[in-house]
C-alpha cells in the first residue's frame, strides 16, 4: 500500500507539468521557443512571379455631359440621377441650378419689349422729320422757280433797283434751297444712324434673352443615347460629384460609358517599378463576384508614377489591363477588382525562400544556418520564393525568424 502511495505522489508532478510547460512534460527542457530560428532550404524548381494589383473597371470610351456655356461661370448641381441608373436617349441625367437665369428672365423680356417700342417710335419720328425736310426742300425749289421767273423780266422794263432786288431774291432762294437740301441729307444720315443704334440695342437685348432661355434649357443635361449614368469625379476632393456641389463651365458632370470598351485601370506601387510590363498575362477577379475570374493582358504601364490625390507620399504607376471577355450583366464601371499579373515562368531555377532573405539593403543577403552571411544576386520573385542567380548552392540551409 505504501509503495502505491509513493508511486502516485511521483506521478502527480509529471501530470501537472505538461499543463504548465507544454508538450515537453517531464521529458526535460523545451527544445525551442517561438522566436527560435527556423531552417529554410534552397532547392531547385519552377517559379512564375505574380504581382497583385488593385484597381477598378473603367470604360475606355464614354460620352461626357459637361456644364454648358452660360452667362454665369459657376452653377450648382441641383439634381443628379443615381450612379448606375439606366437611361434612354433624351432623358434627364442632371439638372443644374437655373435660378440666376429665371430671376433675370422677366427683366430681359421687358427690355426686349421696351427696345422694340423705342425702335418703332424712332422709325415714326424719322419718317415724320424726313417728310418735313423733304417738304421744305420742295417749298424752297418752288420759291426759287418763282424768283427766277420774276427775275426773267427784261431789265429795260424795270427800274434798276427793282431789277437788282429781283436778282437778289433769286440768289437768296438758291441759298435757302441749298440749306434745305443740306438739312434733308443730314436728317437722312441722323435718322439712319439713330435707327441703326437702336436696332443694335434690340439685337443685343434679344440675344441676351435667347441666351438666358437657352441656358435654362441647356442646364438640364440629357442623355445623348441609351446607356447607364455614372457621376463624374470631383477634380480635387477624391470623390464623385453629388447634389449641391458647385461646378464650372466645361466641367464634366456625368458620363455615359461605352460598356463594350470596359477595361481595368489598376495601380502598380512604385517599389515594383519595372516588374510589370505590357504583354504580361493577367487574371482579374471582381471583388463583388470572387468566384469569377477573367483572363486579361497588360496593355499599358505609365512611364511616370503619380501621387495619390489625398496621400501624396504614396506613388503608383497607372496600369491598363484589357479583358479577354466581358460579362455585361455583372461588369459595371467603378467595380473594384483584384488583378494578378503573371510574369514569365522560370523552369529549373535555384529557389530560396523569401523568409530567409534580407531584402532591406541595397544588396540582397542570406544568413546561413552553418554560419556566415552571403551577398546574393536575385532574379524574379513571388510572394514566397526568389530565383537565386548567384551566391547560394542547392541544398543550402538558411536561417529565418520563426512564427
Amino acid at each position: 500500500m505504501m509503495k502505491h502511495m509513493v508511486q502516485s505522489r511521483l506521478l502527480i508532478p509529471c501530470l501537472l507539468l505538461p499543463l504548465v510547460f507544454g508538450a515537453s512534460g517531464c521529458a526535460g527542457p523545451a527544445e525551442g521557443g517561438r522566436d527560435a530560428p527556423v531552417e529554410l532550404t534552397v532547392r531547385r524548381g519552377d517559379l512564375r512571379p505574380r504581382w497583385l494589383l488593385t484597381g477598378e473597371l473603367a470604360a475606355a470610351r464614354a460620352d461626357e455631359l459637361k456644364v454648358p456655356q452660360t452667362p454665369s461661370w459657376q452653377v450648382q448641381v441641383r439634381w443628379m440621377a443615381p450612379d448606375g441608373t439606366a437611361v434612354r436617349a433624351g432623358e434627364r441625367v442632371a439638372e443644374l441650378d437655373n435660378s440666376a437665369f429665371t430671376a433675370e428672365l422677366d427683366g430681359k423680356r421687358a427690355k426686349v419689349t421696351d427696345t422694340r417700342t423705342e425702335l418703332a417710335r424712332l422709325e415714326v419720328e424719322a419718317r415724320s422729320s424726313l417728310a418735313e425736310k423733304q417738304f421744305a426742300v420742295e417749298q424752297r425749289r418752288s420759291e426759287l422757280a418763282k424768283a427766277r421767273l420774276t427775275a426773267a423780266v427784261p431789265e429795260d422794263l424795270l427800274s434798276l433797283r427793282e431789277h437788282q432786288d429781283r436778282e437778289l431774291a433769286v440768289r437768296r432762294a438758291e441759298v435757302e434751297l441749298a440749306k434745305a437740301e443740306k438739312d434733308l441729307a443730314a436728317q437722312r444720315e441722323a435718322g439712319v444712324a439713330d435707327l441703326e443704334v437702336q436696332r443694335i440695342n434690340l439685337q443685343r437685348a434679344e440675344r441676351d434673352l435667347a441666351l438666358a432661355e437657352s441656358a435654362i434649357d441647356a442646364l438640364i443635361l440629357r442623355a445623348p443615347r441609351d446607356g447607364i449614368v455614372m457621376a463624374a469625379h470631383h477634380p480635387w476632393e477624391g470623390r464623385k460629384l453629388r447634389e449641391g456641389d458647385n461646378v464650372w463651365v466645361g466641367m464634366t458632370v456625368a458620363v455615359l460609358p461605352d460598356l463594350s470598351s470596359l477595361q481595368v485601370a489598376a495601380s502598380l506601387s512604385d517599389v515594383d517599378d519595372g516588374r510589370v510590363r505590357p504583354g504580361m498575362e493577367a487574371r482579374v477577379t471582381l471583388d463583388a463576384f470572387p468566384g469569377q475570374t477573367v483572363r486579361g493582358r497588360v496593355v499599358d504601364v505609365a512611364a511616370v508614377a503619380q501621387e495619390a490625390p489625398r496621400r501624396p507620399l504614396l506613388r503608383s504607376f497607372p496600369v491598363t489591363v484589357r479583358l479577354e471577355r466581358l460579362d455585361l450583366q455583372r461588369m459595371r464601371p467603378g467595380l473594384s477588382v483584384r488583378v494578378e499579373v503573371l510574369g514569365p515562368q522560370v523552369r529549373g531555377a535555384l529557389l530560396a525562400p523569401r523568409a530567409g532573405l534580407d531584402l532591406s539593403g541595397p544588396v540582397p543577403r542570406a544568413r546561413l544556418a552553418a554560419g556566415g552571411v552571403r551577398d546574393l544576386r536575385l532574379g524574379p520573385c513571388d510572394a514566397s520564393l526568389c530565383v537565386v542567380e548567384q551566391g547560394l548552392e542547392e541544398g543550402a540551409h538558411l536561417l529565418g525568424a520563426a512564427g
